[in-house]
């Protein structure tokens, strides 16, 4: 293990370049640039080394991001001019630097610190007011019993104190399907609590609940980028270059990890989630100093 001297946070946004990279492939395609610029990372110990760059929250496969954290450690002392360029040379295709902070080396870890992420996607199939009605339901609700399948298993668990902030709005036009509605499409943002203690809300079973709430079904994806991706990795395009087509698991085809209800079987088209955003991971000092604490919770 090489010795490390700086500690730096990166700030970085994911574009649809690379939305359909798994976190593994995205990984290697991290260190790659960071060989291609020069920059002397820290690494791990053991008998493969690894550069030592740690993301704060792995990004569901077919979701863009606009600030994502991640901490990088280096074996030499760089300014931040420096970094920056050095980023510049090798930065994976996809991903933008935002911004760059020079963290104290004996900081805390960083995963530990997120509290909360945010979000917003476009609706499909739904009529505008019946999800501000569902989103008002959800929002005064005291509980919000649901299930998470795990292999065979199904596990029990309130999704109201994971929910943070709900709010339904007009559709992003831009993230319309040429042949979609406008008159059926709207606009979604949600604040979810994301912490390795207390548990994290997912975007899909808020999307659920709220398919519930209008006696409606809900999937989430389901564009036609997402259908190859995933066709792809189901012919072998695991053993394809790490800038290849990869599955979009988790955000294309029905939710999965919800209870089945009346409602969930209901005939006809079912909610879509398009364009989803992973606006920003917070970390608990940041909400903190925004005024904005997040309410406290028992774990699920």
């Amino acid at each position: 293990m090489s010795e490390i001297r700086q500690r730096w946070r990166l700030v970085f946004a994911r574009g649809d370049e690379a939305r359909y990279l798994s976190h593994l492939d995205a990984v290697r395609l991290w260190e790659r640039a960071f060989r291609r610029g020069e920059i002397p990372v820290a690494t791990s110990e053991g008998f493969s080394p690894r550069p030592k760059l740690i993301f704060a929250a792995p990004l569901q496969l077919g979701m863009v991001a606009e600030h994502e954290l991640a901490d990088l450690y280096l074996a030499e002392r760089l300014t931040v001019a420096g970094l920056r360029d050095r980023l510049a040379a090798g930065m994976p295709s996809g991903y933008t630097i935002v911004d760059l902070h020079d963290v104290w080396i004996g900081d805390p870890a960083l995963a530990p610190q997120l509290t909360a992420a945010d979000y917003r996607m476009t609706l499909l199939n739904v009529e505008p007011a019946a999800l501000k009605a569902a989103v008002g339901c959800l929002l005064t609700a005291e509980r919000l019993p649901r299930e998470r399948r795990k292999e065979t298993r199904a596990i029990p668990y309130d999704l109201r104190p994971l929910l943070l902030e709900l709010r339904a709005g007009p559709a992003d036009p831009g993230a319309l399907p040429l042949d979609a509605d406008p008159a059926e499409a709207a606009g979604l943002w949600m604040r979810l609590r994301h912490s390795q203690d207390r548990g994290s809300g997912r975007v899909e079973e808020v999307v659920a609940a709220l398919a519930d709430e209008m006696g409606l079904r809900a999937r989430v994806g389901g564009d036609d980028e997402a259908t190859e991706a995933k066709e792809a990795s189901e012919t072998g395009a695991a053993g394809a270059s790490i800038e290849g087509p990869v599955e979009p698991a988790g955000v294309s085809g029905a939710v999965e990890g919800t209870p089945e209800t009346t409602a969930s079987r209901t005939a006809g088209p079912a909610v879509e989630v398009v364009r989803p955003v992973r606006e920003r991971l917070w970390l608990a000092t940041e909400l903190e100093s925004a005024g904005r604490p997040p309410p406290a919770a028992p774990a699920i």
